[in-house]
């Protein structure tokens, strides 16, 4: 079966250039894409290293819109979302799903080239943005913050001084209403401005179907800081997994005179949601005979659909998203300063029924005539989890770039420092059955973080052109982290034993910890330019991601000790090249990466979550080719063929899961776009665009168990658009998802052996209405 997908997928990049032939009436040529992944504007094909970028003018509503999209448009990227405040973002099958308040991604966010600490403060409408840059494998040189698995640079277009204003409005299924507009121009003659601002919202995916008559308790949380003000719900119909979203934007440009720029920046996000609706699957595969027990809570009209659930509570998540940001560039004639000061600040609540189905009764008595105690004959069990997390960051980051007639030369330092306070409550009721394993009957522990991290950095990157064909780069990375943290973890009911995770008695009192870690790393690479239009490239990089420390551990000992950084050293190979007159781009890489104490954060047999250390490897090849075969077609498609595993790896259940696949590494994963412009003859034009994107099965714990497994999954997105002759004038008629396929937002696997699911966006389309002035 493997081998049939690796045929058509390959079969899929080969068939492309079989309409070379019709070329030679072609006149247009590609379009540039210029990207700033090194830091300096280059086309895309002069960059050495694996990197795809998205246009400004795909970033929209009917094309892309959010992570997910960006993530299945782009083969080697992977993504999922466990809630409102922890997206996850895995590059090669590298990436973390830990929520501790002292750990850092493992891929890295960068919004107008300032670092995003924390995962949940990525959210913001993605309107007006000039593109997106995805960077695969370690980036250090560069780059202020070290990121192991690659980057993701998320550009905004600037102000200008040409008068604009541009409103949008989308209108679409799942009664979306999408409003975006800006406002651009000169307000002096040396400063210019612009505001953009955003609402959307749309109605949820997933419906809540609970009745009264399933409401049989309302649980014991009378303590509960987080969960106790959401039990409740408002019963059958109402819609989960809905959104809201309002975002701002502002800037100021100074022009301070022939040397020096100034731009000032502010954004601000709100999101508000009902929520995931968590569907329980796999209840076959339940142990001990449970399956008939997770059946009970499970009516009709809940196994309807598996984007139903039944929840009896309010599970509503709110996010606020506050950014600043002050750069400065400064030409000193010999090179190139730049001063890049930033704040950013995320705050995130959320309520999330992990099971989705009605808290069991451990009152329910028995039938007549069975002789077993009360809550033997109910759900197994209820896990209803809560956080509240408030984030801050400072960064500064100093930057000189120059060049000569044969060099090219960056040096930088960075600071950072990063406070996060989070707590986490989990509420859990297990029936009488289950009691027998040393669980609560009724469980509320609350743990608590309070971390601070602060980074340094010095960095530089040299290209050096010893002859006018060949390149040999090197970069050098020192980096410090230190990390400071207070951890208290409480029962709230003063059961014993304690509620899960928790199980043993709450902490005497908070315990602090602090830790440091500190790394140089390198990066070597020789570019050869036969022609102008071929680029051959061999790099080594080396990277490094911090030490960090658990979330929601037992005891005070452990949460205590720290967890060892990651090193990562890649090596890769690749081919850049244009032909026919730029009308045909083939590019590829071969990569090969090693991971030492690669973090890994898995939910044990325990119903603890462990973050341990483990050796993993990570090869595989990419290629992409755009391809102009008629004079208004162009057609791209980008592959990406993985093999990402555990070299060794013994989990906290003393398995060893050595040769297992790491998570959200999907062995192949391919995107196919196409678009045709016709030409009108009043001078408007109509495009017909599509787009193919197919992803393999992969599984989304490393345990690599059935139920882990994401089955492939293939979407058809479409659209055509019709723009007036001035181009003031859009609309849009787009699809997504048009084949309407089932894909997995987020997996936990209960020790029962049932899985709680929930998902991404189903079929969805619309009109959008677009208006420059």
């Amino acid at each position: 079966m493997k081998n049939n997908k690796l045929r058509i997928a390959i079969s899929a990049l080969v068939l492309l250039p079989a309409s070379l032939p019709m070329m030679a009436s072609a006149q247009q040529q590609l379009e540039e894409v210029v990207v700033t992944a090194e830091r300096r504007a280059q086309s895309i094909q002069d960059v050495p290293l694996s990197v795809a970028a998205l246009a400004g003018s795909d970033i929209e509503v009917g094309k892309i819109s959010s992570l997910n999209d960006i993530a299945f448009r782009t083969p080697g990227l992977t993504f999922n979302q466990f809630g409102i405040g922890e997206p996850r973002i895995y590059i090669r099958g590298i990436g973390n799903s830990s929520d501790s308040a002292a750990s850092d991604p493992a891929v890295g966010v960068f919004l107008d080239e300032v670092y995003i600490g924390r995962t949940g403060g990525v959210g913001f409408d993605m309107f007006d943005l000039e593109r997106v840059e995805i960077l695969r494998g370690p980036q250090g040189t560069l780059y202020g913050k070290n990121t192991n698995g690659g980057a993701i640079n998320i550009v905004t277009s600037r102000p200008s001084q040409e008068t604009e204003a541009k409103v949008r409005v989308s209108l679409g299924t799942d009664r979306l209403r999408h409003f975006q507009g800006l406002l651009t121009g000169g307000i002096t003659d040396n400063i210019a401005g612009k505001l953009v601002y955003s609402y959307r919202e749309r109605d949820g995916f997933g419906q809540n179907v609970i009745t009264e008559d399933q409401i049989a308790t309302s649980g014991n949380l009378g303590s509960s800081p987080i969960i106790g003000e959401s039990v409740g719900a408002a019963g059958a119909g109402e819609e989960l997994d809905d959104a809201q979203n309002v975002s701002f934007r502002a800037q100021l440009m100074f022009d301070l005179g022939e040397r020096a720029d100034l731009l000032l920046s502010g954004d601000y996000s709100r999101d508000e949601t009902n929520g995931p609706c968590r569907h329980i699957q796999n209840v076959d595969n339940a142990i001990a005979g449970l399956a008939p027990f997770w059946r009970i809570g499970m009516s009709e009209s809940y196994m309807a659909d598996d984007r139903n659930c039944a929840t009896q509570f309010d599970t509503d998540q709110e996010r606020e998203i506050h950014g600043l940001m002050a750069r400065l560039e400064y030409d000193m004639g010999w090179s190139m300063l730049t001063s890049i000061t930033a704040w950013r600040a995320s705050e995130y609540t959320w309520v999330d029924d992990l099971t989705g189905v009605p808290l069991n009764d451990l009152d329910a008595p028995s039938p007549p005539g069975v002789p077993l105690p009360p809550g033997f004959f109910t759900v197994p069990g209820n896990v209803i989890n809560g956080a509240d997390e408030d984030a801050s960051q400072f960064s500064q980051e100093f930057r000189v770039a120059g060049n000569t007639d044969t060099l090219n030369w960056l040096g930088g330092l960075f600071f950072m420092e990063e406070d996060v306070e989070r707590a986490e409550e989990f509420y859990t009721q297990y029936s009488t059955p289950l009691q027998g394993l040393g669980l609560a009957a009724v469980g509320d522990v609350l743990f608590e973080q309070d971390n601070t991290t602060t980074s340094y950095a010095v960095y530089g990157q040299v290209d050096w052109d010893f002859t006018e064909q060949m390149t040999l780069t090197y970069g050098v990375r020192w980096a410090e982290d230190e990390k400071e943290i207070t951890q208290d973890a409480q029962d709230l009911l003063g059961t014993t034993p304690s509620g899960v995770p928790l199980i043993l008695p709450s902490f005497p009192a908070p315990v602090s910890a602090e830790d440091s870690w500190s790394e140089v790393t390198h990066k070597l690479s020789l570019t050869w330019r036969p022609t102008d239009d071929l680029m051959l490239y061999a790099t080594y990089s080396e990277g490094f991601k911090s030490g960090a420390f658990q979330s929601q551990t037992n005891l005070p000992s452990v949460a205590t000790e720290s967890v060892d950084p990651e090193v990562v050293e890649n090596r890769e190979v690749g081919m850049k090249s244009a032909w026919l007159d730029n009308r045909l781009q083939l590019n590829f890489s071969y990569y090969d990466m090693d991971y030492e104490d690669l973090q890994v954060f898995e939910l044990n047999n325990r119903f603890l979550l462990v973050l341990l250390n483990a050796q993993a490897e990570s090869r595989g090849f990419e290629a992409s080719i755009d391809v102009m075969p008629l004079e208004n077609l162009t057609v791209n498609a980008s592959y990406n063929w993985s093999e990402a595993t555990f070299d060794e790896f013994i989990n906290s259940n003393g398995l060893d899961l050595s040769g297992n696949d790491l998570p959200f590494a999907p062995d192949q994963s391919l995107t196919v776009t196409a678009n045709y412009r016709v030409a009108l003859n009043n001078g408007g034009t109509v495009d017909v665009g599509g787009s193919y994107s197919w992803k393999d099965d992969y599984f989304s714990g490393p345990q690599n168990r059935e139920v882990e497994r994401q089955e492939s999954v293939a979407m058809v997105d479409a659209n055509v658009s019709w723009t007036s002759a001035d181009g003031s004038l859009s609309v849009d008629v787009w699809g997504k998802n048009l084949n309407d396929e089932l894909q997995i937002s987020n997996r936990i696997v209960d020790p029962t052996g049932v899985t709680s699911e929930f998902y991404m966006p189903p079929r969805t389309a619309g009109v959008t209405l677009t208006k420059s002035f």
